[in-house]
């Protein structure tokens, strides 16, 4: 008995240091607010929009020499309904652990983001300020649409300004590991108030490892016009990413622009008529951020999508403009006004603001979300 509470009480003292040397902290984010579209389908909508809302447990403990453990949980969900964006998975969004060494950089495994999407979306509008100025569908991800499952991740230090990283995630199938895998790495670069980064991302067989991605929502009616075919008819056999970013600051006034360019490989199906072909999507934004009072900021930006269907030579475009404004009640509360006004061009018949497909595309080729919110973070 006497060795048995030795050795408890040395598993507490050695529980107590444990502690002193690590935190463990819960964190989230709401958003909750008034969706006015438009046009949906010839007809107008109002309801509240959904929003990024998430809340996640995020923890490290020092283990001496510039070396930590770490981990994160994060789950996102609806506010207006209270039910998971990600179905029945626990932590959806992000769920990693591993080490970090300042000397050597940081070495994760779970369910993470790419390259392209940590490193290339905060220079989109998206990434700064709401998800509903994404790029057409979202088609490069920049709006964190999906995650990689089974995936390693490795990100270095910063040395003199330059930072990079790469992820690989496991397909984990019988007999080869390329069906449902991905690889995406990413560089970037800061000095003074400038910053610029480049990323790459591929992932196989995106219909059954990234089922969760929107590009099934705008890559169906970008391949016809007249299709009335389901996103789920359609299963290329890869999703290829690149793209490139920077900004500058200059005083009170930051300018950004990104490209991305994203290829589906073999979207199609002969099952229902629809040819097998290739589908690319060019994206050029244009941003700029105007900090009006220290907690008083306006923006503005402007997006050109353009695609191209190889085998039907269809040819859609889309004009995108966008406008907010963000006011801080405090470190923690928001209040946005913004408005993301889009326009199908060449063979694109329908407009699509990426998450109205609460209350559907466009009959005609424009389609205006306006928006009237409040973020919290805690």
């Amino acid at each position: 008995m006497k060795t048995w509470l030795m050795g408890a009480g040395l598993a507490v003292a050695c529980l107590g240091t444990a502690q002193a040397e690590s935190t463990t902290t819960l964190y989230g984010l709401l958003y909750t607010g008034l969706r006015h579209v438009s046009d949906s389908g010839g007809n107008s909508v109002t309801g509240l929009a959904t929003g990024p809302s998430r809340w996640g447990i995020k923890g490290t403990e020092s283990l001496g020499a510039g070396r930590s453990a770490l981990f994160v949980l994060e789950s996102g969900f609806d506010l207006s309904s209270g039910s998971s964006f990600q179905g029945r998975r626990l932590f959806g969004r992000q769920a990693y652990a591993g080490v970090s060494d300042v000397a050597v950089g940081r070495l994760t495994a779970g369910r993470q983001y790419d390259m392209v999407a940590d490193f290339l979306a905060p220079y989109a509008a998206t990434g700064k300020w709401n998800g509903y100025m994404a790029h057409v569908g979202d088609n490069d991800n920049l709006n964190y649409q999906f995650r990689l499952n089974n995936s390693i991740k490795y990100v270095s230090p910063d040395i003199g300004g330059v930072q990079a990283g790469a992820v690989y995630a496991m397909g984990e199938s019988a007999g080869s590991g390329k069906p449902n895998s991905a690889s995406s790495a990413g560089l970037r670069y800061r000095q003074g108030g400038f910053s610029a980064a480049a990323g790459y991302l591929r992932v196989n067989n995106p219909a059954t490892s990234v089922p969760e991605g929107n590009w099934n929502t705008i890559v169906f009616p970008a391949v016809t016009p007249t299709s009335a075919i389901t996103p789920a008819a359609l299963a290329p056999n890869a999703m290829t990413t690149y793209g490139i970013g920077a900004d500058y600051q200059a005083d009170k006034l930051k300018y950004a622009v990104v490209y991305t360019q994203t290829r589906f490989d073999g979207l199609g199906s002969f099952a229902i008529g629809l040819p097998v072909s290739d589908v690319r999507f060019r994206n050029l934004e244009a941003n700029m951020a105007f900090d009006a009072t220290g907690h008083w900021m306006l923006g503005a930006g402007y997006t050109y999508t353009t695609g191209d269907v190889a085998t039907t030579r269809f040819k859609p475009k889309y004009h995108q403009v966008h406008v907010v404004s963000n006011y801080s009640l405090s470190k923690r509360t928001i209040l946005q006004l913004a408005t993301t006004h889009q326009r199908a061009a060449g063979d694109a018949r329908n407009a699509y603001v990426l998450y109205s497909s609460e209350s559907g595309a466009s009959r005609g080729r424009s389609q205006t979300a306006l928006l009237a919110g409040m973020f919290h973070f805690f």
